[in-house]
């Protein structure tokens, strides 16, 4: 009989290991339960959309038509409503029953709720985490001038860069004192900054909105630093709430997500995680981590499908993670403050040439790293932290690119 596997996610992690599985075995059954109605599409792509620089069907990475020559079944908005460990079952919204051999959970997430007070007053909030929230934004920035986005992280940059580029009043408000305080330090900061400010962004760090409201056709919101913002619409990213629910009552250890071992497998037996909601041992960093990059997600998917076939593979990647930075480029690999806070580390700037680098070490071993401006040598980069070798000559050395040929 051949092997049956169930996959609870369309994304990069659950179409790898999609593709992986039929790769290796032309006779397996292979169910995924996707909760959009889209087949794969880049997320990646997803501000380059936002700007207007690419069209939808460049951002679409597979038709139905592929789907059906791969020999896998697909459900489009459906969730997966419970997982029955013991049976090896998984049930759906739809009433469907799906028994498998191996199952992999890559549901991801959904933006947390805004937090701020009075928030659900305001109707024209958006989240930015699918195809259908970019053109939902979109639809709404072609009505309006003045958009206010809120939030220090990666969704907030790429809202307040996009909704700039289509000309849209931006007024960007985060709690922290510059873009992500807990990997940049304050010179990579007010670089960001200063990028950011050129293209037209204004900029209301270490403030929050506390109260919101409506005058003269325009929404309002007042922060605690005495400020008041006019706007049409409002974007946001806080983070997200990760889809364990099916999980539940499997025996699956819930840490925000789904912790695995180093082999992406769950205390579920046969029951697997991976991209976003995977808690996974990380053999770099020498304990569980959770890492929301793409190519991490597309690795995890590689991994975990090899182990569904019975491989026994160990999970070992440098997570990257690549974008614009208002006109320039910011590149961020391996591990991190945000992550490790004790780490060492040595940089160089120049606000004039509009660079940054700061590279980050554990035990004399490169282990991260963050750039801003043209990336060369990121790739070489990304070879030593593989390779895990101590570095034997001054830190200093790596923060030129010539030294790295």
């Amino acid at each position: 009989m051949s092997r049956r596997y169930v996959i609870l996610g369309n994304g990069i992690a659950g179409q790898t290991c999609a593709e992986e599985l039929r790769a290796q075995d032309a006779e397996c059954s292979i169910v995924m339960i996707a909760a959009e109605r889209h087949p794969l599409y880049n997320r990646v792509a997803l501000p380059r959309y936002l700007r207007g620089q690419v069209r939808e069907e460049k951002v679409m990475m597979r038709s139905l038509a592929q789907y059906a020559e791969r020999g896998l079944e697909i459900h489009f908005e459906t969730w997966a409503t419970e997982v029955d460990a013991k049976a090896q079952l998984v049930r759906t919204s739809r009433g469907q029953e799906f028994p498998y051999d191996a199952l992999l959970i890559a549901t991801g997430g959904r933006p947390k709720p805004p937090p701020w007070p009075g928030s659900d007053e305001v109707p024209e909030i958006y989240g930015f985490q699918t195809l259908d929230d970019t053109k939902a934004i979109i639809a709404r920035a072609e009505e309006c001038e003045r958009v206010l986005v809120m939030g220090g992280s990666f969704i907030a940059y790429e809202l307040a860069e996009g909704l700039v580029h289509r000309g849209k009043r931006v007024t960007w408000i985060m709690r922290g004192p510059w873009f992500l305080r807990y990997i940049l330090d304050a010179e990579g900061g007010q670089l960001c900054r200063q990028l950011g400010e050129a293209m037209g962004v204004e900029f209301c760090c270490e403030d929050e909105v506390q109260r919101f409201s409506r005058q003269n056709g325009l929404f309002q919101g007042e922060t605690q630093q005495g400020r008041r913002v006019e706007f049409e619409m409002m974007s946001y990213g806080v983070g997200l709430d990760y889809y364990v629910e099916p999980a539940q009552g499997t025996g699956a250890e819930l840490r925000r997500g789904l912790v695995t071992d180093v082999r992406l497998q769950t205390a579920a037996p046969n029951v697997y995680a991976a991209g976003d909601i995977a808690v996974f041992y990380d053999s770099m960093l020498g304990r569980h981590n959770q890492m929301g990059t793409w190519d991490n997600a597309e690795a995890h998917g590689r991994t975990a499908a090899h182990n569904m076939a019975g491989a026994g593979e160990d999970f070992f990647d440098v997570p990257t993670y690549t974008t614009t930075m208002f006109g320039s480029t910011l590149a961020v690999m391996g591990i991190t403050p945000d992550i490790e806070p004790e780490l060492e580390s040595v940089r160089t700037y120049s606000f004039e040439q509009k660079f940054y680098r700061k590279l980050f070490f554990r035990a004399d071993r490169l282990v991260g790293a963050i750039m801003i401006g043209p990336p060369k040598g990121r790739k070489k980069l990304i070879e030593i932290m593989r390779s895990q070798a101590r570095i034997e000559r001054p830190k200093e050395d790596l923060l030129d690119p010539t030294n790295l040929v």
